[in-house]
């Protein structure tokens, strides 16, 4: 149980600067889409590297998503399979 919590605290950890990067990507492949007029064949290079990028940022931050929801529903299947702890027989003392 503690490695499922411990592998969705990384992927919880990882998961935001995926998502921040993915949108700083996107942001710099339409900046060089725009500005990209004069030489097409050296700017091209340029805008499929920056689409490289975020599409891998985009990715990885899926997979990262997918493994906490993973490792989140096998944890509910398993804790949730529990008995609840007994209460004990308490006797009010007042």
């Amino acid at each position: 149980m503690d490695f499922l919590i411990s592998i969705m605290s990384f992927a919880n950890f990882v998961f935001y600067p995926l998502v921040i990067g993915t949108i700083v990507a996107v942001i710099i492949e339409q900046i060089l889409r725009r500005v990209s007029n004069t030489d097409w064949d050296a700017d091209r290079k340029m805008v499929n590297r920056a689409m490289a990028v975020r599409k891998y940022l985009y990715r990885q931050a899926w997979i990262f998503n997918i493994i906490w929801f993973v490792c989140y529903f096998i944890l509910m299947f398993t804790i949730g399979r529990q008995q609840p702890a007994a209460m004990p027989d308490m006797i009010w003392q007042g």
